[in-house]
């Protein structure tokens, strides 16, 4: 039997036309705005070099065979993707092949080794080699592009909010990802989102007991993990908590754990 087709399914109008009302003012903009053609809904599907060439291990972008959801926090910035999509003359900066795909930790724009980079994506990509399976890599905040710098408030606003969350029932719908075992909550943002939508108080407030806490609903588990970004470097939570919560779901779901 073959393998279904595995890439981002069909996006529908309502994800890529929000919001519907665009001369109000607003703390972001979709990445639909700015890349009109992009197929992928999350970024982190992919990772490509400054020259078009993909990490070959870098395999987040599961749909139909995706059997661990790692959701995210991060907003992206809009100047950050104007940037790569356009490129900079003045800094030697060519147009990036793919504007949205994942942060490059691993070499800056002249091939040098980063030493500060995308820590997020870096710590993420180690800890989620461990288990093997398939996996779909997203951010709660879908194509939502905050305006300001790197550490700046991310979108807000009751339609953000309710954005967010139709995504959301839209990725984990069977039709989308049929093969759905566990979703990894990567933060507290991201763990609150899965809250709201998929857990009732009970279920909720179980799953918010602290790093390492998870629920189960019917055949699917929820693990609240620390985020992977920087600021969580020295806490131990990236590279201790997050490792063995990690194996739980290894052991929970009988999938080979790397570690």
């Amino acid at each position: 039997m073959s393998e279904p087709v595995d890439t981002t399914p069909e996006l529908p109008d309502w994800i890529r036309d929000f919001p519907k009302n665009k001369s109000v003012p607003r703390t972001f903009k979709n990445i639909y705005e700015l890349l009109p053609n992009e197929m992928k809904l999350y970024g982190t599907e992919s990772l490509v070099d400054e020259n078009g060439g993909p990490e070959s291990t870098w395999k987040y972008g599961h749909w139909k065979t995706a059997e661990l959801f790692l959701l995210a926090q991060d907003a992206s910035n809009v100047e950050h993707i104007e940037q790569r999509r356009d490129g900079n003359t003045q800094h030697g900066i060519r147009p990036h092949p793919d504007p949205f795909c994942a942060w490059d930790w691993r070499f800056d724009k002249n091939g040098s080794p980063q030493r500060d980079g995308n820590e997020t994506n870096r710590n993420l990509h180690w800890l989620a080699r461990q288990i093997d399976c398939r996996k779909l890599y997203g951010s709660a905040f879908v194509g939502l592009l905050k305006y300001g710098a790197r550490g700046d408030s991310p979108p807000k606003g009751q339609g953000v909010k309710e954005y967010k969350r139709k995504v959301l029932e839209w990725v984990i719908d069977p039709n989308q990802t049929p093969r759905l075992r566990a979703i990894a909550c990567l933060g507290v943002q991201a763990r609150d989102l899965v809250c709201d939508v998929l857990l009732d108080g009970i279920q909720s407030a179980q799953l918010k007991q602290g790093l390492g806490s998870a629920v189960r609903i019917g055949d699917l588990y929820i693990i609240h993990l620390m985020h992977s970004g920087r600021r969580n470097q020295g806490k131990g939570g990236v590279w201790t908590k997050s490792l063995g919560a990690l194996a739980e779901v290894s052991t929970r779901l009988r999938l080979p754990n790397l570690a």
